[in-house]
């Protein structure tokens, strides 16, 4: 009995000290997740509004590109430019200024604002670092050069088609736009946010307010030495006092530019827990020596019977067969807070093992799920097993043709020059007047004809050697233990089959420049031979380059032919009006020849127009309207690679120009068009007016004339209608030429 006495005294004294620890430890514990809160919290208002900043300058952003994009175009002067920024710079109210220079050191600004003598502006880091990095970009906070604003610029280049700098548009940025979305936080929360620059200056902080003419402040002369992470371009969290109140600081790179935001969490708005257990403590502490005290004093007076009794109710407790039992609680003695006391702690052990049985229950659902994600893991593995061979296998072949590529070829190359197999032969092939095909007909006839090539040229091989597609329209085969004999037999057999092949399908030859090159032993490198074959592909190209680009043009022409019936009387029957008309007003014999060439092949673009739109039966939607006004640049195209129509190519592209400068593509108006297309532009449209169309019935001569009369001066010379009207009547008096008709 004495032992268990003692042992109730050392298991109420372990009692209190653990209960104390644990409470101790909940409090160190709760000290340390108000600190992660802090941080977390810090973290989630930088991310949430670097978001918000970052949509912010991707909204202004957009506005300089699209500047950029209209000047890009090259058809607009410079007050047209003026007022395209002057618009959007009254659009957005966010812009200081918006304005566009030139690297010959011209500006034009939406704002007014005149530069001063000496000014360079290809000396300014916004023209500098947009130039640098031919993109969008965001300069640092600076005092703009009317010294009234700090302002920020985002500046973008311009390229034309050619990919020639045309210049760089900027806008300055009043940086108040920003601040607004900085300092949205509730100040009296002691939350806030800031934006500094990579210079170090603060870009925008709840307390600094930049009035006109003042200067930046920096963050180190505000906040001292503490603030050394935000200038570093990383991201992150450090402990932070921006006042006597500790607190935490998240700071993260603004995506885009150089800077940083950073936002600051005052511990004492999420202390005040910590402070509360801290209380809970102190009071579970001494509520719980009390108890031990009053225990000792009650077990001293009543030890025998009430411990007897306990012990007596203690050995029908039996946890093995139920923890249904509990200890009976009557009478008023020092056991009953025990008997309570152990009550609970069957409760309790009662309620762990209901959890602990759910918890088996919830172990093999686990199980389960963890056996289906490692099913899944393994299905992912072998799908990267296929990713990975099928990225290998891209990255040495050519999509298009099936064919090694570059990259293998030149490999392989390097590998070959190690141990060459002598005599080796490399054979060099460039299939003529792709371009001309791709931007005329269309691409896909473009991938088409390289396929072609590729299957005629690996059947010539008949699996000897590696052949590669090195370029857009270059092909190369590296053949070891092959003689010079050899692979001339192999450049007969490649030309043998493009014959055959351009006997099936002469309304698109393919024509190829062949070249090869044989090393009979090593004092000739693989490389060197490579050149060589090269250097022999480009004699043969320059060769018969010039004549396979007519021949194609002249398929074009037989295409054209065959897709629109009306073509060839419609140009024979314009070149007799128009060759009338050009005589009567003086044209010199050499624009005669080119009025009467133009006559035949004005519509040549229209090789490249889809047959759903060249024949219709139906006006023209909107965007089938903008499709066939491609057709003078495609012609243009088709012309200026041509020898023989080169001369009239500029003629091809402007004949759809108006009188008033309504026309296209250019937008030329009077005298800027020349004299050959303002005469077929009238000869065409009389006889468009006079014969069927598929959407329209024809009118008669005289209507035609009416109608061409009411039209000049606004869509036609006068000068040339007035002669035509002339002509014309002349012609209908005597003998009457065959009806015209035309689809321009």
């Amino acid at each position: 009995m004495y032992k268990l006495v003692r042992n109730i005294y050392i298991f109420a004294a372990i009692t209190v000290i653990v209960f104390i620890s644990s409470w101790y430890w909940q409090y160190q514990q709760t000290n340390r997740r108000v600190e992660d809160s802090a941080m977390r919290l810090a973290e989630i208002s930088v991310c949430s509004l670097n978001r918000d900043v970052s949509m912010h300058l991707t909204e202004q952003a957009a506005v300089v590109n699209a500047a950029a994009t209209f000047i890009a175009s090259e058809r607009w002067g410079e007050e047209d430019i003026l007022a395209y920024l002057t618009a959007l710079l009254a659009d957005n109210e966010s812009f200081a200024s918006i304005y566009y220079g030139t690297p010959d050191n011209q500006m034009v600004n939406a704002s007014g604002w005149q530069p001063p003598d000496g000014f360079n502006l290809l000396e300014r880091p916004w023209y500098q670092k947009a130039r640098s990095e031919k993109g969008s970009i965001f300069t640092e906070a600076f005092l703009n050069a009317s010294g009234d604003q700090v302002v920020f610029t985002i500046a973008c280049p311009v390229y034309n088609g050619n990919n020639r700098l045309l210049g760089v548009v900027g806008g300055d940025v009043d940086i108040n736009s920003v601040t607004a979305l900085i300092n949205k936080q509730n100040p009296e929360s002691g939350v806030f946010s800031f934006l500094v620059d990579s210079n170090g200056n603060m870009m925008a902080h709840p307390e600094i307010s930049y009035q006109p003419g003042s200067p930046l402040i920096s963050v180190e002369e505000y906040y001292g030495d503490q603030t050394t992470p935000l200038t570093g371009g990383s991201f992150g969290e450090v402990s932070f006092y921006p006042t006597t109140v500790e607190g935490y600081i998240a700071y993260h790179p603004l995506e885009g530019t150089d800077w940083q935001l950073g936002a600051y969490i005052p511990l004492d708005n999420i202390s005040g827990i910590s402070g509360n257990i801290s209380g809970y403590l102190l009071a579970a502490s001494a509520t719980s020596l009390l108890v031990f005290l009053l225990f000792v004093f009650y077990h001293n007076r009543w030890i025998h019977k009430p411990l007897l009794e306990f012990e007596n109710n203690l050995l029908r407790v039996n946890i093995e067969k139920s923890l249904s039992y509990r200890l009976p609680e009557t009478g008023h003695n020092e056991f009953t807070p025990l008997a309570e006391t152990i009550n609970n702690l069957l409760e309790q052990i009662q309620t762990s093992l209901q959890e602990a049985e759910e918890n088996e229950q919830s172990l093999i659902k686990a199980n389960h799920e963890l056996e289906k994600i490692l099913e899944e893991l393994t299905n992912a593995e072998e799908a990267l097993d296929y990713s990975e061979e099928k990225l290998y296998y891209l990255s040495y072949h050519d999509q298009l043709t099936g064919l090694y590529n570059r990259a293998f070829f030149e490999a392989k190359l390097v590998q070959l020059s190690t141990k060459p197999e002598y005599p080796v032969s490399i054979i060099s092939a460039d299939i003529d007047g792709l371009k001309l095909i791709n931007d005329t007909i269309g691409q896909s006839a473009g991938n088409k004809l390289v396929r072609h090539c590729a299957l005629i040229i690996s059947e010539a091989l008949d699996g000897t050697g590696i052949l590669a597609r090195v370029g857009g329209d270059e092909f190369s085969a590296i053949l070891p233990l092959t003689g010079q004999t050899e692979s001339e037999h192999i450049i007969r057999q490649i030309r043998y089959q493009i014959a055959l092949y351009n006997e099936e399908n002469s309304n698109l030859p393919l024509s190829l420049s062949l070249g090869a090159a044989t090393a009979e032993d090593k004092s000739t490198s693989l490389k060197k031979l490579f050149k060589q074959a090269d250097d022999f592909m480009f004699r043969n190209k320059l060769y018969h380059g010039a004549i396979a680009r007519n021949g194609i043009v002249q398929s074009l022409l037989t295409a054209l032919a065959e897709r629109d019936y009306f073509t060839e009387g419609h140009a024979r029957r314009l070149e007799q009006l128009c060759l009338k008309v050009g005589e009567k007003m003086g044209l010199a014999s050499h624009q005669l020849t080119d009025l009467a060439l133009l006559a035949q092949v004005h519509d040549l673009g229209k090789v490249g127009i889809p047959d759903s739109i060249l024949h219709k039966a139906g006006p023209l939607t909107e965007e089938e309207w903008e499709i066939m006004k491609q057709h003078p640049e495609k012609g243009y195209r088709i012309a200026s690679s041509a020898p023989d129509l080169s001369s009239i190519a500029n003629l091809i592209l402007r004949h759809h120009e108006h009188w008033n400068g309504g026309g296209y593509p250019l937008g030329l108006k009077e005298r800027d068009i020349p004299i050959e297309c303002r005469i077929l532009a009238v000869a065409d449209a009389y006889d468009a007016m006079t014969n069927e169309r598929p959407f329209k019935k024809p009118v008669s001569s005289e209507e035609a004339l009416a109608e061409l009369e009411q039209c000049a001066g606004s869509q036609f010379d006068p000068e040339v209608v007035e002669i035509f009207l002339k002509e014309v009547k002349i012609l209908d008096s005597g003998t009457r030429i065959n009806p015209l008709f035309s689809n321009y």
